[in-house]
């Protein structure tokens, strides 16, 4: 019994022909789980590289509050009427409701742009090792 399978078994009882028939493309197998394994790394780094975007956004939009926080708070010490304390109060809600609406959005497409650019190895690589297979 003589094969050309790189697959070396002390067993007697291992048939390596029939072991190739049932996986014609072992001497890829290695190849296969490099790539997996490469498509997976790059996916970790994607991910990442997203959740960085997300955090420094984040901080951003946290860092604008407060300041928007100390400056109405000035405002207000510096009325002198409630008329003027509601109108900087109410001034002070619209800008905060707006900045919060502007930072969901942009954190809603850190999110999927994340997810996309982290499925996207391993989209790649799932395709091409499917591809192989059906050769």
């Amino acid at each position: 019994m003589t094969s050309t399978s790189p697959f070396q078994m002390p067993f007697t009882a291992f048939d390596t022909d029939m072991f190739e028939s049932f996986f014609p493309m072992n001497d890829s197998m290695g190849t296969y789980a490099r790539s997996a394994v490469s498509a997976t790394t790059e996916s970790t780094r994607a991910s990442m590289k997203g959740m960085q975007d997300v955090s420094n956004t984040m901080m951003t939009q946290m860092k604008e509050q407060m300041t928007l926080g100390v400056e109405t708070s000035k405002k207000l010490a510096a009325t002198t009427t409630l008329e003027d304390a509601m109108s900087v109060q109410a001034s002070y809600m619209k800008t905060a409701f707006e900045a919060g609406v502007k930072t969901f959005s942009e954190l809603s497409e850190l999110y999927a742009d994340t997810m996309r650019e982290a499925f996207a190895p391993i989209a790649k690589q799932a395709k091409k090792t499917a591809k192989a297979a059906k050769v």
